[in-house]
Order: structure tokens, then C-alpha cells, then sequence
């Protein structure tokens, strides 16, 4: 009884700690991730999600076309892209390191022309995967 109690009971615990480890991808709104994609023409896969993040954001970023943000431009081992909307403007920075796969994309928000930029959205870029035709 006690082997069947002890054998349970460490069952249970593997599970928990394999759920624990499990963790979901955040949540960017579909119209971050389609101008991060739009800039760069290559797939963006959110690995963090900034707390100032805005609802605002979103519907700005969403009703704003590709053709209004810069052209990337590069400065050493990174690139960039501005777009700004009144006041406020966000800056797309592209990072990469040698000992790294893929790229960095970092998503910023200036809120004033004076304010530090507030990162709202962080992930790798990786190469697009074509649709095979059937």
C-alpha cells in the first residue's frame, strides 16, 4: 500500500512540474505582429510581451500601412524603422548577434518626442515557410 501510495504520489508530482515548465506563447495582437512581419518580410515569434502595451497601440499600429514607416535602415549589427503618428512614435529595432540564429526584433514606444522608449513587444524573426501548392 504504502509502495502504491508513494509511486502515485511521485507520478503526481512529475506532472505538475512538466505543467509548470509548459509555458504559452504571449499574446501580441495580430496587427503588432503583421507590421513587424510587413518591415522586415520575415516571420515574427513574440517570446515577450511588455506591460505597456496599449490598446492604443494596437489600433494605431493596426490602421497604419507599411508605406508610413521608414525604410530599415542599419547601423552596425542592427536595423531600424520609425513610424511616426503625432506625438507619439514607435521604433522597430532589429538586433543580432554572431552567436545567434535568428535575429531580434524589439517593438518601442516613444510617447513624446522626449520621453525613453517603452518596449512593448519583443521576439525573433525567422524565415518565412512557403505554402506548398497542392
Amino acid at each position: 500500500m504504502k509502495k502504491q501510495l508513494l509511486t502515485i504520489l511521485s507520478l503526481g508530482l512529475m506532472s505538475v512540474s512538466a505543467i509548470a515548465q509548459t509555458k504559452t506563447a504571449p499574446a501580441v495582437p495580430p496587427s503588432i505582429v503583421a507590421a513587424i512581419e510587413g518591415i522586415t518580410s520575415k516571420r515574427f515569434v513574440a517570446d515577450t510581451t511588455y506591460g505597456a502595451l496599449t490598446v492604443q497601440d494596437d489600433s494605431l499600429l493596426a490602421k497604419e500601412p507599411r508605406a508610413n514607416w521608414s525604410l530599415l535602415q542599419e547601423s552596425g549589427n542592427m536595423s531600424y524603422s520609425n513610424l511616426v503618428i503625432g506625438t507619439r512614435s514607435y521604433q522597430l529595432l532589429i538586433t543580432k548577434s554572431p552567436k545567434d540564429v535568428h535575429a531580434t526584433a524589439t517593438l518601442l514606444r516613444y510617447t513624446t518626442p522626449k520621453s525613453k522608449p517603452e518596449p512593448i513587444a519583443r521576439g525573433t524573426l525567422q524565415p518565412k515557410v512557403e505554402e506548398k501548392a497542392k
